[in-house]
């Protein structure tokens, strides 16, 4: 499994398997978000699930297909990254379908280029994502970020945004 850092609170990884779950709580990981369908092979989210239960880490469940990410997609992952302890760690098939998701969520507050950007500077190319990144940075008011709550926004930027 090879980690890659978007934040100090996030980062992305490709498929995590049971025996690395005791690793990642080692290293100070308190969340896990599964973006891979059970569909594409590897271990079974349910299994990485129990591995997380053990070893005191939150689990999240969100699988998407790259293909289809929409800001929809997003959004829920922002309501995940508002749930969730940090350090997070998504993950799926090669981690570019988890930092996508990161980029559109964060897109709204950083802007499309700069999110592309920090994802191209970690190794992760989202090129043909331009049209969804830039109707999610079209979005004065995301769900998981409104604007209606001042202190729940700058928190949200806070930690799963600004690079520190």
């Amino acid at each position: 499994m090879q980690t890659l850092r978007i934040n100090p609170s996030l980062s992305v990884a490709d498929q995590v398997e049971e025996r690395d779950v005791e690793s990642l709580a080692a290293a100070g990981f308190k969340c896990l978000i599964c973006n891979r369908p059970d569909s594409e092979g590897g271990t079974p989210s349910e299994r990485i699930r129990a591995a997380c239960e053990r070893h005191g880490i939150e689990f999240f469940l969100l699988p998407v297909v790259y293909s289809g990410l929409d800001v929809a997609d997003g959004d829920a992952f922002g309501k995940i990254l508002r749930q969730c302890e940090q350090p997070a760690l998504a993950y799926c098939r090669s981690g570019r379908r988890s930092a996508a998701l990161w980029a559109i969520a964060a897109a709204p507050l950083a802007g499309a280029q700069a999110v592309a950007q920090r994802a191209a500077r970690i190794g992760i190319g989202l090129d043909e994502l331009g049209p969804v990144l830039a109707r999610s940075a079209a979005r004065a008011d995301p769900p998981y970020a409104s604007n209606s709550d001042p202190g729940a926004r700058e928190r949200f930027s806070r930690l799963w945004v600004q690079e520190r």
